[in-house]
């Protein structure tokens, strides 16, 4: 690939129809399979409107010294807690006029007479023109709408869903966001991680980032290693015996670790680094993910008057415990291609519904 330019041009083809079958083939098995998302979340398929999951603790204090004769049994009380699952209808509906594509990259086709109102019975041809010389490379030809914009709305889906299962509020208002009321319908359908465990009250909250308020908003040299070593030091019970924990943290987090790592000149670690041998980071042998684009969402949707809301943030967990559901098997589950006559518009639409969980607040603290 790195050998090789993309150039377009115009020529015919169809768009097919999805139905839930066809969804979860080409859409959800592009979503629960794409690394962004699995490296943060355990995706579900198959969940249901007010789909009990329930959680059974251990007992104990059983064993007595025994007092002979009369002896008692005890009742044991058995901790059971359950989350439901609310999955909400949600919608992606694309349109696009071929008149209006006057001036993008097709437009020399459209010049030399291939011009179709219908982008459905629209191919484009896809040049790859090699870098090496001597070698002309190929040309292939693809259905515009069915397969290059098709591409882009499944991969438009998986990052909505990643915005919603991050910071997804239900009861967010336009006063929160940069855009304002334009912006509410792309954060308001479910809450996602973070909004949840805000909702959890100061419980979940091992660590106060005192960056967050402060005028600059920037983390003070080695400010990471308080907020790890916090959260860890936190985990109590059932998350400090789990053996696949993971630190998850927005990039200014990560990045200001890898600052505080290479200033000890005296670790092996630092000069790997500073060398460009990759490191895996770990913090006492738990893994740091950098949740990729976290910041720049927060720096473009959530900045007013030049303040960004709660920029660093960081939750202990584990893998699984942060789950996104799809209830793909609703007859209401499609993806539609179609043309309009009146309009001269063709379009894209999926319709599905979607979900997402911090399965147990036993199994997560925060810093924010």
């Amino acid at each position: 690939m790195a050998n090789t330019i993309l150039d377009y041009g115009w020529v015919s083809g169809n768009a097919p129809f999805y139905g839930p079958e066809e969804f979860r083939a080409y859409i959800l098995k592009s979503i629960m399979e794409d690394p962004l998302l699995t490296a943060i979340m355990k995706i579900e398929d198959g969940i249901k409107a007010k789909m009990d999951v329930g959680f059974v603790g251990r007992f104990e204090k059983v064993t007595h010294l025994d007092p002979g004769c009369g002896a008692e049994a005890t009742t044991p009380r058995i901790p059971f807690d359950k989350l439901t699952w609310d999955p909400k209808p949600m919608l992606a509906w694309i349109k696009e006029c071929a008149y209006d594509l006057d001036s993008t990259f097709l437009a020399w086709g459209m010049d030399n007479g291939y011009k179709r109102d219908d982008l459905q019975n629209t191919l484009i041809k896809i040049k790859r023109g090699s870098l090496v010389p001597g070698d002309a490379g190929t040309e292939t030809a693809v259905s515009y709408w069915s397969e290059f914009v098709q591409d882009m709305f499944v991969s438009a889906i998986k990052r909505d869903i990643y915005r919603f299962v991050l910071l997804g509020d239900t009861a967010i208002t336009a006063a929160k966001l940069t855009n304002g009321e334009d912006d509410v319908k792309n954060y308001n359908a479910i809450n996602g991680l973070f909004q949840q465990v805000f909702n959890a009250g100061p419980d979940l909250r091992a660590y106060e980032i005192a960056a967050n308020v402060a005028d600059d908003q920037t983390l003070p040299a080695g400010e990471s290693y308080k907020i790890f070593k916090a959260l860890v030091n936190a985990a109590e019970g059932e998350l400090e015996g789990a053996d696949d924990k993971i630190l998850l943290c927005t990039s200014s987090i990560a990045g200001n670790w890898v600052d505080y790592r290479e200033s000890n000149d005296k670790l092996e670690t630092s000069w790997k680094l500073q060398e460009g041998v990759l490191v895996s980071p770990t913090f006492r042998g738990v893994p740091i993910i950098k949740v990729p684009d976290l910041d720049k969402i927060l720096k473009r949707d959530f900045k007013l008057e030049g303040k960004v809301d709660l920029p660093h943030r960081a939750v202990l967990t584990t893998r699984g415990n942060l789950r996104a559901g799809f209830d793909s098997y609703d007859a209401a589950t499609e993806v539609d291609a179609w043309y309009n006559r009146e309009t001269r518009y063709t379009h894209m639409r999926s319709m599905f519904k979607f979900d997402a969980k911090v399965m147990t607040s036993d199994l997560i603290v925060a810093a924010y």
